[in-house]
């Protein structure tokens, strides 16, 4: 550094009037002065400063070094202070300081900066007018400053912001919001002093909140997860108000119990109903074995009666060829569903099965053992619904002896059934086919099969009586052999235009089952339904595909048409009403475009030239803002074709026991906009009883930080409104549904 001496006249004016103008002792002691202090500082310049330059390496207590980067930098050497000023950056391992100017002490790591604030410390942001901080143990204060942290999305504001530790943070005069607007956001929260301990809680005292510039409502404690981990907690509550229950409020309380496992209770009020408690617990034992178990007491002081129910699943991978599932549900009153639920497939529900298995898969077997409970909601009691405790099952699927032509199949069952009204029946079912495939050229198939099936009765002593048609007897064993034999024929073809290809697929399959029948069998499922019979079943599919912008082959339309024939005299008690058709099955699948989806099985009497049942279901997508759907059910009263049975897939001989009339209807139609507005409609009626079961609206709107959802739901039996309010960070306050 170099000094210069002199003295300099103002500008524009001649030195001469200055001079005059100023008395002579005053003069000399203003030349005095000047000198004195430019020599001083000139002096401490050559003393102090190492160099005048625009970046510098330093290494100061840290066993990283700062990299430090101005316009402007200084160093004074005996101080150890850097002056950094314009452009002003500072790097040390993860973090980054932007300044405009910056005052740094090299050993300790002491920053002082001011002026366009921006600090990086990882994902987390930091803006302020002024810091002072540490580099090296990275805590200090901001002075009206912002945080920002990117992994929950979390803005923060105050006055003063002071990191106590590398994870704390206190904030005084602060707000905090997750919405991007930061000028004027859609909502936050005002604090007098907010505390943040990141992947842990944020606390704040004095709180209001605002929408937009507007307070909406004030609480004077605060706390909330500030992580995506999970912590324990209460939750935010759901509240709600029916016509039929009156105002609805429920109220959970997280706890998070472990890494693996977690648990949350809940208490539910619902005014003219009654009240009720419930837990959730759920479980990771390992990558193997996990679970959840859901259990609900309902005091319901309408009926006077208490409700409970248990669901526990819990699944147990031993290795990748053994698998044990347990899924339990169990529910104290048949009623249970049905005058709680708000769901109507819940409330429509005819039964439900508790299941424990554990299962084998080899190569070409499968073994399993299987206990299952059943509750018929159907029934007034349960007592006379079979259970099967135990059932055990062996399967031999498509085995080859060496290199024979031949092909083995065994089916083996052995159940132990059960109820409480007194059935007790022990049934062995084995079942052994060959198969004889004989290739016809490239398109067809000859495929003759010869099986014998025999089935073992075991009745022990029966409690009590059994409703049913056949009365139960009791300490005798019987048996049922059942001879079925089979040749199948499939062949197929294909014609190609292009991208279009027509597959032509025809299977016809007769069969001829000999039953030796025995008195008193008690009929529970299928194996014990069988008789004599001798049937032909033709199904017919034409399908064609396309060639997509992939280069995949894409269904366009399939049409198939099944029927089954017997040749032999029929009696009406037992066959498809004493005729030799069955009625005649279409299955249409057409997609013409992605967007458009239809599917339709009728069943047609040819007989009685009507519609015996027909079911529709249609989806269309014709804008990526218009959605609709739209399902159909309908059968006449009186018996139905079965669809298979135990042998064939395609069968459709016999019929199933007696049904009501059904026709039912829902369809859905569901509006989008590019504005975050969306409205759904939901229509459900039953055209038999010529009533509407339920209509749901919808409508909701969801920015960037925020959303809310209005419904209005018509149940048959009462109304549902649900307001909605989803705050992006905070999670919603809304109704149970």
């Amino acid at each position: 550094m170099s000094c210069r001496f002199g003295v300099f006249p103002s500008e524009g004016r001649p030195s001469k009037n200055l001079s005059a103008s100023i008395p002579k002792g005053l003069r000399s002691l203003r030349y005095s002065l000047k000198l004195f202090f430019f020599l001083f500082f000139c002096f401490s310049a050559i003393k102090l400063a190492s160099f005048d330059s625009h970046a510098a390496e330093i290494f100061g207590n840290s066993e990283e070094p700062v990299y430090l980067k101005a316009d402007r930098l200084q160093y004074l050497k005996e101080l150890d202070i850097y002056f950094a000023e314009g452009h002003t950056e500072a790097k040390q391992g993860s973090t980054h300081l932007k300044a405009d100017m910056l005052r740094l002490k090299g050993k300790t790591g002491v920053v002082s900066a001011m002026g366009h604030i921006r600090y990086f410390d990882g994902q987390n942001n930091m803006d302020a007018e002024r810091i002072e901080m540490n580099l090296n143990t990275k805590l200090g204060k901001l002075y009206h400053g912002r945080l920002f942290i990117k992994e929950n999305n979390y803005y923060l504001e105050g006055d003063e912001i002071i990191r106590h530790e590398i994870d704390r943070f206190e904030f005084k005069s602060s707000s905090f919001t997750a919405c991007d607007c930061q000028e004027n956001p859609a909502w936050r929260i005002r604090a007098g002093n907010l505390d943040l301990t990141v992947d842990e809680y944020l606390i704040a005292k004095h709180t209001r909140f605002y929408v937009k510039d507007v307070p909406i409502f004030y609480l004077p404690y605060f706390i909330y997860p500030a992580t995506q981990n999970r912590q324990s907690g209460l939750l935010i509550p759901r509240i709600g108000y029916s016509n039929k229950y009156g105002f609805r409020y429920k109220q959970e309380l997280f706890l998070a119990l472990a890494e693996n496992q977690d648990a949350t209770l809940e208490f539910e009020d619902r005014d003219k109903k009654g009240q009720g408690i419930g837990l959730q617990y759920r479980y990771v034992l390992s990558k193997n074995a996990h679970g959840e178990l859901n259990a609900d007491f309902f005091k319901d002081k309408e009926d006077n009666v208490d409700r409970w129910e248990v669901r526990l699943n819990h699944l147990q991978k031993f290795s990748s060829r053994l698998e044990g599932k347990l899924d339990l549900k169990y529910i104290n009153l048949n009623s249970n569903l049905r005058d709680l639920s708000n769901q109507t497939s819940a409330r429509a529900q005819q039964n439900i099965e508790s299941n424990l298995s554990l299962t084998y898969l080899g190569d070409s077997s499968y073994a399993y053992l299987l206990a299952r409970y059943t509750q018929d909601l159907t029934q007034a009691s349960n007592n006379n619904t079979p259970q099967k405790l135990p059932e055990i099952g062996y399967s031999l699927i498509e085995y080859r002896p060496g290199n024979a032509p031949l092909y083995f199949n065994f089916d083996s069952t052995a159940v132990n059934f059960w109820s409480e009204g007194g059935l007790n029946l022990i049934r062995v079912d084995l079942y052994p086919k060959i198969s004889l495939p004989i290739s016809l050229g490239k398109k067809a198939t000859l495929t003759p099969w010869a099986a014998f099936r025999e089935t073992w009765y075991q009745y022990g002593n029966q409690n009590q009586d059994v409703n049913g048609p056949i009365i139960i007897p009791e300490n005798i064993t019987l048996s049922r052999k059942v001879v079925p034999t089979g040749i199948t024929l499939r062949g197929n073809s294909a014609t190609h235009w292009g991208e279009t290809t027509q597959n032509i697929s025809a299977e016809i399959f007769y069969e001829k089952i000999a039953v030796r029948d025995e008195a008193n069998i008690y009929e529970i499922d299928e194996i014990d339904t069988l008789h004599d019979r001798q049937n032909i079943t033709a199904t017919l599919i034409q399908r064609f595909l396309k060639i997509n912008r992939r280069g995949i082959p894409e269904e366009k339309v399939s049409l198939r048409f099944t029927e089954t024939y017997h040749p032999d005299k029929i009696s009406t008690e037992s066959l498809n009403n004493g005729h030799r058709f069955s009625d005649l099955r279409t299955e249409l699948h057409l997609r013409p475009w992605s967007p458009i989806s239809l599917e339709v099985d009728t069943f047609y009497d040819l007989y009685d030239g009507q519609i015996t049942s027909v079911n529709t279901d249609i989806d269309v997508k014709m804008t990526s803002y218009v959605n609709i759907k739209a399902r159909q059910r309908t059968s006449h009263d009186g018996a139905l074709p079965k669809k298979g049975d135990l042998f064939n897939p395609y069968y459709l001989g016999d019929r199933e026991t007696v049904t009501p009339e059904v026709d039912f209807w829902s369809g859905e139609v569901a509006l989008n906009t590019p504005w975050g507005l969306q409205y759904i409609n939901r229509v459900f009626y039953e055209a038999d009883q010529g009533e509407l079961v339920e209509i749901d609206h919808i409508l909701t709107y969801n920015a960037q930080c925020w959303g809310v959802s209005l419904s209005y739901i018509e149940f048959f039996d009462r109304t549902e409104f649900s307001f909605l309010i989803t705050l992006k960070g905070l999670g919603g306050i809304s109704p149970e549904q």
